[in-house]
C-alpha cells in the first residue's frame, strides 16, 4: 500500500525571541548550536513524539496516525544555499541546519520509526517522488509524516513550487478544499498539515489542519 495518509509539520522552533525571552540553538547535549533547535523548541519536539505516538490511549485528534516513516530535510546536505531554515550550508560555510532532523528525533526514538532525510532542504520535488513511490507491503494503510523548513511547506509567493503544490502535481489532482495558498507564517510553529487518499492512488480527497496545542501559545486558528 502507498500512501493513504501524508502529514507535514514545520521544523520545531529556531534561534528567536519567543514572548519575553530569546533562545539560542542547542545541540541534544546542550552545547550552543545556532544549526539546532532551541530549547522551546525541543520541548515541541518532545511532544509531538506523544502526539503522534503515545504511550497509553488514542492520539490527542483523530484526523492523526502514526507515521510508517518520516521524511526529514538531510542535516548533512552538500548543496548550496543560504536561507535561515535551510538544511544547506550557508554563504559562511556552515553546517546545514538540524532542526527538521531534530523535531522529529524524539518520535523516532520513542516509536522506533525510521527517519528518511536523504535529501536536502531544496530538493523537496525529489523527496515528493521518494514519498509517493514508499510502498509498505501487505499493508491496508500507510502513513507516512514530513518535517521540513516553513518556506517549502507552503510557496513563498504565487505560483511558486512547494511541498504542498507537488504532493498535488505530482498525484495528479487539484488541492482540496481549504488547502492555503501560502506563505506560511514566521511565527507559526504548531499545525499539521493532513492530507487524505484512503485508496492509496490518485489524488489526495480531503485536507486538513490539526492544531498541535503542546506548548503555551499555541493557537487553534488555521493558516489561510
Amino acid at each position: 500500500m502507498k500512501a493513504t495518509k501524508v502529514m507535514i509539520v514545520r521544523h520545531a522552533e529556531k534561534p528567536g525571541r519567543y514572548g519575553q525571552y530569546t533562545y539560542a540553538g542547542v545541540d541534544p547535549l546542550g552545547a550552543p548550536d545556532k544549526k539546532s533547535l532551541t530549547p522551546v523548541g525541543w520541548q515541541r519536539a518532545g511532544g509531538l513524539a506523544s502526539l503522534f505516538s503515545p504511550t497509553y490511549g488514542p492520539l490527542q485528534n483523530s484526523q492523526l496516525a502514526v507515521p510508517d516513516a518520516i521524511y526529514a530535510a538531510s542535516p548533512e546536505s552538500s548543496a548550496p544555499g543560504d536561507s535561515d531554515d535551510a538544511s544547506t550550508p550557508g554563504k559562511d560555510g556552515s553546517d546545514p541546519s538540524k532542526r527538521p532532523y531534530q523535531t522529529v528525533l524524539p518520535l523516532s526514538c520513542k516509536a522506533g520509526i525510521r527517519i528518511i532525510d536523504s535529501r536536502a532542504s531544496t530538493d523537496f520535488q525529489k523527496m515528493v517522488t521518494d514519498l509517493l513511490s514508499f510502498d509498505l507491503a501487505k499493508a491496508t494503510t500507510c502513513t507516512l509524516l514530513i518535517a521540513w523548513q516553513h518556506q517549502d511547506i507552503l510557496p513563498k509567493k504565487k505560483h511558486a513550487d512547494s511541498i504542498v503544490s507537488e504532493l498535488i502535481k505530482q498525484t495528479g489532482g487539484q488541492a482540496p478544499a481549504q488547502v492555503p495558498a501560502g506563505p506560511w507564517p514566521e511565527e507559526r510553529y504548531d499545525l499539521v498539515f493532513v492530507f487524505d487518499r484512503p485508496s492509496g492512488s490518485g489524488p489526495f480527497t480531503a485536507f486538513s489542519q490539526v492544531p498541535q496545542m503542546l506548548l503555551s501559545g499555541d493557537s487553534t486558528d488555521p493558516i489561510h
